[in-house]
């Protein structure tokens, strides 16, 4: 057993060691994480100190309960080793609540801190990427190892999944739109001093976004633009609004119109959208299935809803949902989601699938009860976040990949942790 003191640091450094690679590279996430569960159980009075917290913090508690469901959804599973997977995966939806239980007064303290290393972590990672795009657009020629061709995909690096290089660019441009929310709404409240480090940061990773492409990243950079348009119209800064709007919209356009050659393949085709929808061409024949992205997922949230009435109650169960679901496709001659084993690619429904309306409402209610009691306590930043990923679990599952697992439940309980503090959030950049 250690000191309470000694226990307390090396909670606080792993912490912001998390905080740091969490949007810069997940693999190394699982070795902070069991660092901070043997620290936790190293003193035996944070388990006791954690089940007594608890009873108090409704955010840390609908996280758990959400993984306990997942637990009693394996009793009415066939597939049990692809359910243990799932449990392996969603680990942190327990593991991190009970963690940080027996340290909120530390959590509280150091809040501000982690807010800072993980927007630190955007910016590295940010850089990294712009600069590997760099020289892989300057260094064109490539060979194939397995065909021997050569290929250059010129400014394609600095478009999409060619630009993020260690996740999905979705994932990659929710932490960035978070980190920049984080700056901008700190700003806001007078809690850093807009200086030349300020501005660059925030056009590094408004940039960033931008040429990510990641649609549910331009509908969140988006809203906080409306949000600061807002607040700018309020305080009556015209010049400021001027400055604001218009070079973002010219980098949209030169960076995701003019320079990038793909950008059609990431804006919605009407035409392919409207025969999902209805399911049929323009010669009225019966279309079931689609290579378009956009029209692929309608079909896939179609199937997913009606998978989601036949279990409706209590689900498919945790190690039955993706079989079920493949299942659905075949029925409903979705050969081209079969084949790609796509998931519903929205964690509502995916969590619906598996837990039925159960476990739909106890993650819904995390999500409300955390948005509802910051806004009442103007803690902007917690509700920033809340509605970032709860625009992005629209149109992703989050909670299928480490990626958006390890965000959500590090993030949503360092949060949770200080939602009922009387102090609000302070993020001091740079200073």
């Amino acid at each position: 057993m250690i000191s309470i003191k000694l226990n307390h640091q090396i909670n606080f450094y792993l912490t912001s060691l998390l905080a740091f690679f969490t949007p810069i590279y997940s693999k190394v996430l699982p070795v902070f994480i069991v660092l901070l569960v043997i620290n936790w159980l190293i003193n035996p009075t944070n388990i006791k100190l954690s089940l007594k917290n608890l009873k108090s913090n409704y955010v840390l508690l609908a996280s758990i309960a959400l993984y306990l469901l997942y637990v009693i959804g394996m009793s009415y599973s066939s597939n049990l080793s692809f359910g243990a997977k799932v449990l392996e995966t969603k680990l942190s939806l327990l593991i991190l609540p009970l963690i940080y239980a027996a340290y909120i007064n530390l959590t509280r303290e150091k809040i501000n801190t982690y807010l800072k290393l993980f927007v630190y972590g955007c910016i590295t990672y940010a850089l990294i990427c712009l600069s590997y795009a760099t020289y892989a657009y300057y260094k064109p020629l490539y060979i194939d190892l397995l065909n021997g061709f050569s290929f250059n995909f010129g400014a394609n690096y600095f478009f999409y999944s060619y630009l993020s290089l260690f996740f999905h660019p979705s994932y990659t441009a929710m932490y960035s739109v978070f980190a920049l929310s984080i700056i901008v709404i700190s700003i806001q409240k007078k809690h850093i001093i807009v200086n030349l480090k300020i501005v660059l940061s925030i056009i590094v990773l408004t940039v960033f976004i931008l040429l990510l492409s990641s649609k549910a990243g331009w509908v969140g950079l988006f809203l906080l633009g409306f949000y600061s348009i807002i607040i700018l119209i309020i305080r009556k800064k015209w010049i400021q609004i001027f400055y604001f709007t218009i070079p973002i919209t010219i980098l949209f356009l030169v960076f995701n119109v003019y320079y990038t050659p793909n950008v059609s393949q990431r804006l919605p085709q009407v035409e392919n959208i409207k025969k999902a929808i209805t399911e049929k061409d323009e010669n009225n024949t019966k279309v079931t299935t689609s290579a378009d992205g956009n029209a692929s997922r309608i079909f896939i949230w179609k199937a997913s809803y009606d998978l989601f009435l036949e279990n409706f109650l209590l689900g498919t169960g945790t190690g039955d949902s993706k079989e079920k679901l493949l299942e659905k496709y075949l029925e409903r001659e979705m050969t081209t989601e079969y084949n790609n084993q796509l998931n519903s690619h929205n964690q509502y429904l995916t969590t619906s699938i598996s837990l039925g309306i159960v476990g739909l409402l106890i993650f819904l209610f995390g999500l409300l009860y955390t948005f509802i009691k910051a806004l009442k306590r103007q803690k902007l930043i917690i509700a920033s976040f809340i509605v970032l990923i709860s625009i992005n679990f629209l149109f992703e599952s989050m909670f299928e990949t480490q990626a958006g697992l390890v965000f959500y439940a590090f993030i949503n309980t360092m949060l949770g942790c200080t939602l009922l503090y009387k102090r609000d959030l302070r993020l001091s950049m740079f200073s």
